[in-house]
């Protein structure tokens, strides 16, 4: 048996969609409910229980971490509920709350992949044993998801690193080489306005450039969770500047077909993150699959259909093999050696993704793959 402080432990930070139709009961239960969680926000039947997921959404870009809901409600009943709101979000916990004489409706929910149930009318020590156990999951699987992105960005710190590194060698050499020749001038006398106006100008042209890779590279790291309107022109545009060096240094060719005028709601840095980890996927693609240096492509577009403004990033590398497709997207799947592959960058990138709303796809095409990110336009008036 499992006290109030078992659950509370694993309760108290987290914040719930409780709906119920029977006022009384949302009364007295959500009484119970606020004991345990940080917020509790109710509904009285499926329609305000998806305004209000939706709301929740909009306003701390995240989704509940759990909703406790009836079955039988007026206008918008528990079962059509859910179906919408994993739609939105696959991965939402739920905890349905049902009568005996719905068992029967059970069956549909449990193959949607709903495990937590609670039989009305509500015991005290059910409810505290299906709280303890699906509050305990959730927080765990955060602890784990932190923990994969934690590691997903060390690894992205150390390639970036390098990659600042090498980009920073040319023009560090420029101005070495550039000092040299001034000193020379001057030794030989041939020093004149117009050669100091020209080494002038030359050094504010690399020292300008190591001042962007740096403020790039600080802001890719800079922790955010806000909310920004962008176009995915800006933010390819940085990544691009980052990437530079390795985009140079294996010989790929970038296209870009992207329209500014489209506008999304992104976390910049996280969002960079998804598409570098994009970019060097396909990089190790061409030289894994020895893809000739002239025939090694990565093209950006971006679409929009309804509301939907989507970006796709597909390359020629060879494409990902039909069987294994379908689970590039899984926690710790890799197709990698081991001293290259961890299996959490694209897993990572998903979530990142699913966080703001948006869904992440791959598929084969011609002679290679196109990942494509949706997310809904966001152009203010």
């Amino acid at each position: 048996m499992h006290s109030y402080k078992d659950v509370f432990q694993y309760s108290k930070d987290l914040n719930i969609l409780y709906v119920e139709d029977d006022l009384d009961l949302l009364e007295e239960t959500t009484d119970i409910l606020e004991d345990f969680f940080n917020n509790v926000t109710t509904a009285s039947d499926g329609l305000y229980g998806i305004e209000e997921y939706n709301k929740y959404k909009e306003k701390n870009n995240v989704y509940f971490d759990l909703i406790i809901t009836d079955i039988n409600m007026p206008r918008l009943d528990g079962m059509e509920m859910i179906k919408q709101i994993l739609q939105i979000n696959r991965d939402q916990n739920i905890i349905v709350v049902s009568a005996y004489n719905e068992s029967g409706r059970l069956v549909d929910l449990i193959q949607q992949g709903i495990a937590n149930f609670v039989m009305k009318p509500i015991s005290p020590n059910q409810l505290m044993q299906i709280l303890y156990k699906t509050c305990q999951s959730i927080v765990n699987q955060k602890q784990k998801d932190e923990y994969i992105f934690q590691q997903s960005r060390l690894a992205s710190m150390g390639m970036m690193i390098d990659s600042i590194a090498h980009q920073w060698l040319q023009p560090i050499n420029l101005i070495k080489m550039q000092t040299n020749i001034l000193q020379m001038d001057k030794e030989f006398g041939k020093l004149n306005e117009n050669s100091i106006d020209e080494y002038i100008e030359k050094q504010t042209n690399q020292i300008t450039h190591l001042v962007e890779t740096l403020n790039e590279f600080r802001g890719f790291f800079r922790p955010s969770s806000v909310l920004e309107t962008v176009s995915y022109q800006e933010s390819l545009d940085s990544v691009l500047v980052l990437l530079k060096d390795t985009i140079i240094k294996n010989t790929i060719t970038i296209e870009q077909n992207i329209d500014e005028n489209y506008k999304v709601q992104i976390i910049a840095n996280e969002f960079k993150h998804v598409l570098i980890n994009i970019i060097n996927n396909s990089i190790d693609a061409f030289i894994e699959n020895e893809i000739s240096y002239e025939k090694r492509n990565i093209v950006f577009s971006s679409s929009k259909v309804d509301n939907i403004v989507s970006l796709s990033i597909c390359d020629n590398a060879g494409g990902i093999l039909e069987n294994i497709i379908d689970k590039v997207f899984d926690a710790n799947f890799t197709t990698k050696s081991k001293e290259k592959g961890t299996g959490i960058g694209l897993y990572m990138s998903s979530q990142i993704i699913d966080k703001i709303g948006g869904k992440l796809s791959c598929k084969n095409v011609g002679d290679g793959v196109c990942f494509n990110i949706e997310l809904t336009s966001h152009n203010p008036l």
